[in-house]
């Protein structure tokens, strides 16, 4: 028998809500890629598995990108998703972004520490234990990473989950943990050229180098499975530093996916919040706007994992139930885990974390 019982929101939970409403809502995000030069070449990279990259050449120097960022802020932009392939290669458009977008994070690979100017967010990609990680990766980068960012309170360091790197999710938790890193955790979700070359229907490249049809990335339910019930232990282990929820636990961990429903006649999730609109826009190297699906086109919605892209369409979801009571907690709780994960604003991050 259901209980009728309406789980109220705690105080310190309506505080932070009207804190978030009066200072930093509606976000207003837009994503850029900064350049297309990178320092490492991993295993089925995102970034280069599809042709959108090409033919675009990375925006001047000078004042073009002030000019654009200050465009930007004008038409209403609050919020930035800054990739590249590799954002701190170019960390002069940071500093330059940060003028006018006030909330940001910045995805990078941390082998070159970004500058203490840029106040955003940054998130620290991690593919394993230390072996793996370089296997994956082509070179040997934690320990720069960790001398770069422990003890920056801008900086969360994300494990990319995939199906070799299962059973090294403590021991990177325990790397995090020993250096007073924030840890949390993306998932691995094959592009369409991983799939063929995995298969040997595709030529390999620098980044589709070692991966076979035995022995490749993608996450099947049993990896799931594991991954969930590692997770759940970290979360309740006061020694870690994990930031994530048991309810987005469940909810990525489902071998159903976010996305079982595609619009008619395509290969495009229905109920995705990160599809390209007007005024959610994502930009190539060149800052013209992409005219794909979203900001990561090569990847199939079905197996779309991605933490970025997930948090946001969860999120989404949650917001809309806020028009249920009974749904009102719960919102809020998810709300909170993205401002410790996405959100810069140090005032903020301490309500979101609040008890």
């Amino acid at each position: 028998m259901r209980s009728s019982l309406v789980e109220a929101p705690s105080t310190a939970d309506l505080a932070f809500w009207r804190a978030l409403r009066e200072r930093a809502l509606p976000l207003r995000p837009s994503q850029y890629d900064l350049t297309s030069r990178c320092n490492l070449r991993c295993e089925g990279c995102l970034y280069f598995s599809g042709n959108d990259y090409l033919g675009h050449v990375d925006a001047d120097e000078g004042g073009g990108v002030e000019r654009f960022f200050a465009a930007e802020a004008a038409r209403g932009v609050r919020y930035g998703y800054f990739s590249g392939a590799e954002p701190s290669l170019v960390q002069h458009k940071l500093v330059i972004a940060a003028r006018h977008l006030p909330y940001g994070v910045v995805f990078t690979n941390g082998i070159q520490r970004i500058s203490a100017e840029v106040p955003y967010r940054i998130h620290v990609s991690v593919w394993g234990g230390a072996a793996t990680d370089k296997a994956l990766r082509g070179a040997d980068v934690q320990q720069k990473q960790v001398r770069n960012y422990r003890g920056d309170p801008r900086a969360v360091f994300v494990m990319t989950l995939n199906a070799r790197n299962i059973d090294e999710i403590g021991e990177v938790a325990a790397m995090c943990a020993d250096n007073d890193l924030a840890l949390t955790f993306n998932h691995y979700s094959p592009t369409a050229r991983y799939s063929r070359f995995i298969q040997g229907e595709g030529p390999g490249d620098r980044y589709h180098a070692i991966s076979s049809a035995a022995d490749n990335l993608v996450l099947q339910p049993v990896h799931l499975a594991r991954a969930h019930d590692a997770i759940a232990r970290l979360m309740d282990d006061a020694t870690c530093k994990v930031v994530y929820s048991h309810e987005y636990n469940a909810l990525i961990h489902d071998p159903a996916g976010l996305y079982p429903e595609l619009l008619p006649g395509s290969d495009v999730a229905a109920d995705c919040a990160v599809r390209l609109t007007n005024a959610l826009r994502h930009y190539n190297t060149d800052f013209s706007a992409s005219s794909e699906k979203c900001c990561t086109p090569n990847v199939d919605c079905r197996s779309c994992r991605l933490y970025a892209q997930s948090y946001a369409t969860v999120l989404a979801r949650a917001t809309r139930s806020l028009r249920r009571p009974q749904e009102l907690a719960r919102a809020i709780r998810m709300w909170r885990v993205w401002c410790a994960l996405f959100l810069n604003d140090d005032g903020l991050a301490a309500v979101a974390s609040a008890p």
